[in-house]
C-alpha cells in the first residue's frame, strides 16, 4: 500500500459495526481520522480515543461542513462513507431513501468540494440476483429496479449516484460492496449479534431454512484500507464471505458456547408465510417488525458471491465465519453482553432446555386457548341455531297444528305419536 505523511480519513457511520472495525485499524496504524456519529449514539463511547469524533447527520449539510472544515493544506483525504439506515421495514422507507440516497449525495458534493477520493460502502444487496448455484459478481450499472427491497433498492441508488460523479470527472473514488457483517466489535448489536444473544437466552426455538453469507469486520476493514489507496477508479469490489445454512450457523453457535443446537428449522413455504404475517402486523400496528417478507427473502435467495476480484486487487482474505462468529461470542462474553456460568455451562443448557421447552408450553396452550375459544364459539352457534329453529317450530304448531284448547307441547306430543 502506498503511504504519505500528510493524509486524512474521515469515516462516516463510524459507530456502526464496520465503520467502527475501520476507525479502531486507522488509529492502531496511526492515521488522523475524523469519525462522524449521530449525535447522541451511544456507541460512539466505544471508539478509541486517536479518533476525532465529529457528532452529526449525513444529511444535515452544516454538519458536513464542519466535519470537513479546516483541513490541512495539502493532504490527501480519504472519505469512507459507511453511513447508511439498515431496515427490512416498509413503514421507514422514505427516511432509509433520505438517508442513504440523499446523504450520499452531499458526501459527493463534499468530495468534490475537497478533492477527496471517495470510498463508497454500498451493500451486495444492490446488485441483480442471480439463479442459485451461480455466484454473483460485480456490475458496472446499478438499478433499482432491479433489486428487492427499500434497502437495496436505495444501495442501488446510492452505487449509481457514486457511479455517475466518477464518470463525469467530478470525484474520484470505488465502491465496495459487502456481504453481511460479523465479528467483534459490534456495539450496535446489528444482525449477528442479535442472532447469538437470543441463542444463548434461549429465545430461539426455532429457525426458517436458508442460508447467510457473512464475513469479519476486521477483514473487510483492511481491504476497504487498501482500496484508498490500490482501489481503481469507478471500480466495484465485492467483499463476501462464506455462505452457511441455518442449521450449520447453530451447530457453530452451540458448539462455542456448549449449548444445546437448535434443530426446528421452519421450511421456505412456512416463513414466507411468518413474513406475510409480519407485514400485515405491520400496516395493522405500524410498528416495524423482525421477520418481514424482505428478512424471509433475505435468507431464501442466493447469497453466494464472488470476491475474487478484491482478493486479487486489495488483497481480501476472510477468515472462516466459523472463526468470526466464535470470535465475536467471545468478545461478546468479555463484554458481559451475554452470559454463561462457568465452568459448569451444563446448568445453562439445562436452562437454555427449559427455556425453550416453556416457550413451547406456552405456544401449546396459545393454540390450545384459541382452539377452545373455536369450539366455545361454534357450540354458541349450534345453540343459537337450534333455539331459533325450536322457536320456529313452536310457532308453526302453535299457528296451525294445535286443536282447540291444546297447548303447544300437548300438539307436539300427539303429532309425534302419529308419526310413530
Amino acid at each position: 500500500m502506498k503511504t504519505t505523511n500528510n493524509e486524512l480519513y474521515i469515516v462516516t457511520g463510524a459507530a456502526g459495526n464496520l465503520g467502527s472495525a475501520i476507525v479502531r485499524k486507522l488509529v492502531s496504524d496511526n492515521k488522523i481520522v475524523r469519525a462522524f456519529v449521530l449525535r447522541g449514539e451511544e456507541a460512539a463511547r466505544h471508539l478509541p480515543e486517536g479518533a476525532l469524533v465529529y457528532e452529526g447527520d449525513v444529511t444535515d449539510v452544516s454538519t458536513l461542513d464542519t466535519l470537513f472544515a479546516d483541513i490541512p493544506e495539502g493532504a490527501a483525504v480519504y472519505v469512507i462513507h459507511c453511513a447508511a439506515m439498515v431496515s427490512v421495514s416498509t413503514l421507514v422507507a422514505k427516511k432509509i431513501w433520505h438517508v442513504n440516497v440523499d446523504g450520499t449525495q452531499n458526501i459527493i458534493d463534499k468530495c468534490r468540494e475537497h478533492k477527496a477520493r471517495l470510498i463508497f460502502i454500498g451493500s451486495t444487496g444492490a446488485i441483480p440476483e442471480q439463479p442459485m448455484g451461480t455466484a454473483i459478481k460485480e456490475v458496472d450499472h446499478f438499478d433499482p429496479n432491479a433489486v428487492i427491497g427499500i434497502y437495496d433498492q436505495t444501495k442501488a441508488a446510492s452505487s449509481q449516484l457514486v457511479l455517475d460523479a466518477i464518470h463525469a470527472g467530478e470525484i474520484d473514488g470505488c465502491l465496495i460492496l459487502p456481504c453481511g457483517i460479523s465479528g467483534p466489535g459490534d456495539y450496535t448489536f446489528g444482525n449477528v449479534s442479535g442472532v447469538i444473544k437470543e441463542y444463548v437466552e434461549g429465545k430461539m426455538p426455532a429457525g426458517v431454512e436458508g442460508s447467510f453469507n457473512c464475513a469479519d469486520n476486521r477483514d473487510m476493514a483492511e481491504a476497504i484500507l487498501r482500496a484508498c489507496k490500490d482501489g481503481r477508479t469507478g471500480e466495484s469490489y465485492i467483499l463476501g464471505g462464506d455462505m452457511i445454512g441455518m442449521k450449520e450457523v447453530f451447530d457453530i453457535l452451540s458448539e462455542h458456547t456448549g449449548l444445546p443446537t437448535i434443530k426446528t428449522i421452519l421450511p421456505a413455504g412456512v416463513g414466507k408465510l411468518l413474513g406475510k404475517a409480519s407485514d400485515l402486523a405491520e400496516s395493522m400496528t405500524h410498528k416495524p417488525q423482525r421477520m418481514t417478507s424482505f428478512a424471509v427473502y433475505n435468507l431464501l435467495r442466493n447469497n453466494e458471491f464472488d470476491s475474487s476480484k478484491a482478493a486479487q486487487e486489495l488483497g481480501y482474505n476472510p477468515r472462516p465465519m466459523a472463526q468470526s462468529i466464535a470470535e465475536e461470542i467471545d468478545w461478546m462474553l468479555a463484554e458481559g453482553i451475554v452470559t454463561i456460568p462457568e465452568p459448569d455451562r451444563r446448568t445453562l443448557g439445562k436452562k437454555f432446555v427449559d427455556a425453550n421447552l416453556q416457550l413451547g408450553e406456552n405456544l401449546t396452550h396459545g393454540f390450545n386457548r384459541m382452539s377452545d375459544g373455536a369450539v366455545s364459539g361454534y357450540k354458541a352457534i349450534e345453540t343459537g341455531v337450534v333455539k331459533g329453529y325450536t322457536v320456529i317450530e313452536d310457532g308453526f304448531v302453535g299457528a296451525f297444528l294445535t286443536h282447540d284448547g291444546e297447548t303447544v307441547a300437548q300438539a307436539k306430543a300427539r303429532l309425534r305419536g302419529q308419526a310413530a
